[in-house]
């Protein structure tokens, strides 16, 4: 049974920096190659070497293998360039796809999310920002409800076993990938009423924003995609709590059943590994902020809580 403490690593899993013996994490950084966008001396992604060898890079992107840096070019006095560039990633897609360079990629799909921290409006599909390394963006939203006697339960959902990614694994009550052009609290309203049937106007007006969990994770066999992939990411956590009356049933075939569920039993589900590891991660998050997870009742509480909030490894913001 896992600590606390190993259910957050599960998510943070990439080496931090050490005082004292940074060996785990320059064996983890070193091979890593960087991504750059036009007009931008910051980086916006890691990619790992089996990816930059496989990826058949078309002439709108420059490799310096002395450096390892991947960088998306501009072709100065071309008009609309910044809309050339979300094209020279499509088309780099597209011909990864018809290639079958990456099996897992999986169909193309009309859903783009943003490249974090992009001085422009620049978006990639969800299914490819792994292979870049890129901070992805989610909204998962936590909803309980109290009892008679106010214990606090909480509606937990679990993905079908036919799901390619985190198959029969317990999740959020709402959760979902930032869109580009999309707001967090626009991304909860959308899914809660897609996912949940939730009234759009009890959402709006019941919702509280409690912050965001980051982490920087390397992807496993349950991610469903290629193995070994750099995902940092930051997911905007909100709360919701309804009344007792409101009971919560799968809309679409990505949920097989609505649990409500206790603390402990929760508890002891992210102990026994149920949980995807992003969902463990916000679970934690509510019940230190709840008060559930205290300095008292645990001994690596200061860990837990800074490796929920972890620096990420790329700029967030414009930062213009």
């Amino acid at each position: 049974m896992r600590t606390n403490l190993e259910i957050v690593q599960e998510c943070d899993n990439f080496p931090y920096p050490n005082l004292t013996n940074n060996t785990a994490y320059t064996k983890a950084i070193e091979p890593l190659w960087l991504f750059f966008l036009p007009d931008d001396l910051e980086p916006h992604g890691f990619l790992i070497q089996s990816v930059v060898d496989r990826m058949p890079w078309t002439p709108s992107f420059r490799l310096i293998p002395e450096s390892k840096q991947v960088h998306l070019l501009k072709y100065p006095g071309r008009k609309e360039w910044q809309t050339a560039c979300n094209e020279a990633i499509d088309e780099l897609l597209d011909l990864t796809r018809a290639k079958k360079a990456f099996p897992r990629l999986g169909k193309k799909r009309d859903e783009k999310f943003p490249i974090v921290g992009a001085k422009f409006d620049i978006g990639i599909e969800r299914s490819a920002m792994s292979l870049f390394g890129i901070i992805g963006q989610g909204a998962h939203m936590t909803v309980y409800t109290r009892t008679s006697l106010g214990e606090m339960k909480f509606w937990i959902p679990r993905r079908n076993a036919n799901k390619s990614t985190y198959p029969n694994m317990l999740d959020q009550a709402v959760a979902g990938g930032v869109a580009q052009g999309e707001t967090p609290f626009e991304c909860i309203v959308r899914e809660a009423g897609e996912e949940a049937a939730l009234d759009e106007e009890v959402v709006r007006r019941d919702v509280v924003a409690a912050g965001t969990v980051t982490w920087f994770n390397v992807s496993d066999e349950k991610a469903g995609g290629e193995v070994g992939l750099m995902n940092p990411g930051v997911l905007y956590v909100y709360d919701l709590e309804v009344g007792r009356e409101v009971v919560f049933k799968p809309v679409d075939d990505d949920i097989q059943a609505f649990h409500l569920m206790s603390v402990d039993e929760v508890r002891d589900a992210m102990r026994n590994g149920e949980f995807k590891p992003s969902c463990a991660a916000v679970m934690m998050d509510f019940f230190v902020r709840h008060g559930f997870i205290t300095a008292e009742n645990e001994v690596d509480y200061v860990e837990i809580v800074s490796r929920l909030h972890r620096k990420l490894p790329f700029r967030t913001s414009p930062g213009f």
